[in-house]
């Protein structure tokens, strides 16, 4: 999901009546549908069906989807904070 259209390589508008739901409960407007890449210094990154969500205030990301779209993996690394 994205609040912004920009880095979009293709887009189209979002015909359903279907909203985003959020934590306080308010349903935000779906208005696009998306497709964009990612490019890296090895390979390219496909992203499908991105959710153009003009209320919504960060981006987020599937990791799953990301995976399944993309045949990659990630690692989270846990790292405890010791405070003194």
């Amino acid at each position: 999901m994205t609040p912004g259209l920009m880095s979009m390589m293709s887009s189209e508008h979002y015909l359903d009546n279907d909203h985003l739901h959020v934590c306080d409960g308010k349903g935000l407007v779906i208005s696009n549908i998306a497709h964009s890449h990612i490019r890296s210094p090895k390979c390219i990154f496909t992203l499908s069906n991105i959710l153009h969500v003009p209320n919504i205030k960060k981006p987020l990301l599937s990791i799953q989807k990301f995976f399944l779209e993309n045949n990659v993996f990630f690692f989270f690394k846990f790292i405890p904070c010791i405070l003194c």
